[in-house]
C-alpha cells in the first residue's frame, strides 16, 4: 500500500523531503511532485508545482487544485515503459479494480510531468497548466514497483 499525505498540512509542516518527484525543472530549479486529489468521489493523479496541483478527471476535464496529496515513503518505485501498463501503480488501491486509475508520465519541453492513464484509449493525459497534453502508447511511461 502506498502512503499519501496532504501536501500543505502534513508534508510542508513536517520538514520531510521524501515526497516522490515526477520531474525537476533545472532551468527554474523547481521540484515537480507526483500528486493526487479527490475529485467527484475518486482520486486522480497529476503533478504539483509551487503549491498547486494540476489534474485531469476521468472525463478529461482539466482542473487545478490546492488541496492535494503527495506520495511519500515510495521505495522501489520508478517509471517504466508503457509495456508495463498491467503492472502500473494505481492512484487508489482501495477501489475496485475496474475503477482503478494508473499513473502515467512523459516529458514536455524536456521536463517530466505526471497525469492520468486512460486505459480505454491507451493514452496518458496531463494537465499542462490548463492545456490538455496527451501521448499514446508507447510514447509514455507508467509508475511501477521494483
Amino acid at each position: 500500500m502506498l502512503t499519501w499525505i496532504d501536501y500543505h498540512t502534513q508534508y510542508l509542516n513536517s520538514g520531510r523531503i521524501d515526497a516522490e518527484l515526477c520531474g525537476f525543472d533545472a532551468n527554474m530549479n523547481l521540484e515537480i511532485y507526483l500528486a493526487r486529489t479527490l475529485h467527484q468521489g475518486y482520486y486522480v493523479p497529476g503533478f504539483a508545482l509551487n503549491g498547486v496541483g494540476y489534474f485531469v478527471s476521468r472525463e478529461w476535464e482539466l482542473f487545478p487544485d490546492r488541496n492535494f496529496q503527495v506520495l511519500v515513503e515510495a521505495e522501489y518505485i520508478e517509471f517504466d515503459s508503457c509495456s508495463e501498463l498491467a503492472n502500473g501503480i494505481v492512484v487508489d488501491d482501495l477501489v475496485a479494480e475496474s475503477e482503478q486509475i494508473k499513473i502515467g508520465s512523459f516529458e514536455i519541453d524536456g521536463v517530466r510531468y505526471c497525469g492520468l492513464v486512460d486505459g480505454q484509449y491507451s493514452v496518458c493525459i496531463i494537465n499542462f497548466f490548463g492545456i490538455l497534453s496527451m501521448k499514446q502508447v508507447p510514447e509514455f511511461e507508467v509508475f511501477v514497483r521494483r
